[in-house]
């Protein structure tokens, strides 16, 4: 609950409303909520207004589990009616925040390794932006801009639009989850080594299997089989040009270099109302009933720009 409530949060903010500045008694506030909220502390660093009106926290190290901790260079927010969140417990009507240098930091217990970890990781490059506002008169959550900067040429940005969300109080927040839902998703991303370096080892981890053929094999079936599926989206979904791009996405895999686009839309709004249809269906919906029923309205749109550049 404490996760989910920090998520909405952070969906917060947009460039036109988040222009107020923050006082010194905001930031050390809104920080000491946020630190009671999630149960998680920041050491070795002070909470501070600068010159420019936003909160700053310099060299900050984040506790994320017991065993796991992450360092910031810097971290910077500023937010309108933030007050409702020191005093209320309620998300800020808008909020930008803007995260620089993001590296691992060692709890081994080993001092060597954790030295030379933290050598190999002294000069960080991540980064992260987000900005978000809540639309009060549409009862909308638009996040204006998301992103992510891994290292050099590795980027994700998104846009997004969630319908059905008032957050005026408590009450509203809580019948808000019954009826919101993702109306729109933009998102593209460069490749040049994220997806070998951040996610080939979770995802092969839990697709590959130790005791079969050899990764590759599997790998290229895996693959194989990813394009059959996507060769069998409904036209109205994904249009024929749009799979290809994928298909070729795929094929590129675990090495691709290029830039990619999801564009999705959903109307009605991906979200908890559309799992109520299902209970009208068969108590063993065959797969294109239940296709159908959760992708009714949504369309999906994919390109892929390959670079050629090789690995």
């Amino acid at each position: 609950m404490k996760h989910a409530f920090l998520a909405s949060i952070l969906l917060l903010s947009s460039p036109a409303t988040a222009q107020e500045r923050m006082t010194p008694a905001q930031c050390t506030g809104s920080w000491t909520a946020l630190e009671t909220l999630m149960g998680a502390s920041v050491s070795d660093a002070d909470v501070v207004a600068d010159d420019e009106g936003w909160c700053l926290i310099l060299d900050g190290t984040f506790a994320v589990h017991d065993d796991s901790r992450f360092r910031l260079a810097s971290l910077r927010w500023r937010a309108s009616d933030i007050d409702r969140f020191i005093e209320d417990g309620l998300p800020p009507r808008a909020i930008e925040i803007v995260g620089k240098g993001m590296g691992g930091v060692a709890q081994s217990g080993d001092p060597v390794f954790d030295y030379l970890f933290g050598l190999q990781n002294s000069q960080p490059r991540a980064g992260f932006g987000l900005t978000v506002r809540w639309d009060g008169v549409q009862n909308a959550v638009l996040v204006d801009s998301a992103y992510v900067d891994l290292f050099a040429g590795n980027r994700i940005e998104a846009t997004a639009r969630i319908d059905g969300v008032n957050l005026t109080d408590q009450t509203t927040m809580q019948m808000s989850a019954g009826t919101m839902g993702l109306r729109d998703l933009s998102m593209t991303s460069e490749f040049s080594g994220w997806f070998e370096a951040n996610i080939a080892m979770p995802l092969g981890t839990m697709l590959l299997d130790r005791d079969a053929a050899a990764p590759v094999a599997q790998v290229e079936a895996l693959k194989a089989q990813a394009i059959e599926t996507v060769g069998q989206i409904p036209d109205t979904i994904m249009p024929q040009t749009a799979r290809d791009a994928l298909s070729a996405f795929v094929t590129s895999l675990p090495h691709p270099r290029g830039k990619a686009q999801l564009q999705f839309s959903a109307n009605p709004r991906l979200g908890a109302a559309r799992l109520a249809p299902f209970a009208m269906l068969p108590s063993q919906p065959s797969t294109e009933q239940s296709v159908e029923q959760a992708l009714n309205g949504v369309s999906v749109l994919f390109t892929w720009s390959p670079t050629g550049e090789k690995p």
